[in-house]
């Protein structure tokens, strides 16, 4: 009898250890493989995408290119179309940005709430979207909720009073990044589409 149990035993083991890996589910949480992304992205400080827009606010709407590169805490990020000049490129670091129209106008400021706000009449949240397009918080700023994915990526965020969801993730080195964004605010709304991530090594 102990000698059956035995074989039992062993053919049960066997079969277990038969089992490939990719079929196995690991039993973490998505809050740990949150904070596993969230210490890699807050170290991803050089990169570059390009993508669209659709900014709407009351009852205008404007299509607008995207082209933005980040490294090291300075910023560039080029909006086009949105004015009838053909567009604006921010420049920024801590403590200093420049907005620069189509026919070489300058505004500055010391950040770019401010510019979009004087230029456009835009209250973008382009400070807290440097982390959003990362898929992660605001870090500057707490959130009221936050929700993932069973791969611990950020599926919906309420911050500062807007909501962001992310809808799409993409590979990007060793990084999923968020392709398709939404932000919604009472005053004004975001819908984002990234076409490209890319390195600017």
């Amino acid at each position: 009898m102990l000698r059956s149990i035995g074989v039992i035993s062993l053919v049960l083991i066997s079969t277990v250890a038969c089992v490939p890996v990719w079929q196995t589910k690991p039993n973490i949480s998505p809050e740990s493989l949150f904070e596993t992304r969230y210490k890699n992205l807050i170290e991803l400080e050089q990169w570059k995408i390009k993508g669209r827009t659709v900014i709407t606010q009351d009852k205008e709407a404007w299509n607008v290119g995207l082209r933005w590169q980040e490294d090291r805490g300075n910023y560039q990020i080029k909006l086009e179309g949105p004015f009838s000049q053909g567009g604006v490129t921010l420049e920024g670091k801590k403590g200093h940005v420049v907005l620069t129209t189509a026919d070489g106008k300058k505004l500055s400021a010391t950040n770019p709430e401010a510019l979009l706000m004087e230029a456009a009449g835009w209250n973008l949240p382009v400070s807290a979207l440097r982390d959003w397009v990362k898929g992660i918080p605001y870090r500057k700023e707490t959130f009221e909720s936050v929700n993932y994915d069973d791969k611990g990526r950020i599926t919906t965020l309420v911050q500062q009073g807007w909501n962001v969801e992310f809808l799409r993730y993409v590979p990007f080195g060793s990084h999923s990044m968020p392709s398709k964004v939404f932000i919604k605010h009472p005053d004004l709304s975001l819908r984002l589409v990234i076409t490209s991530w890319n390195d600017i090594k």
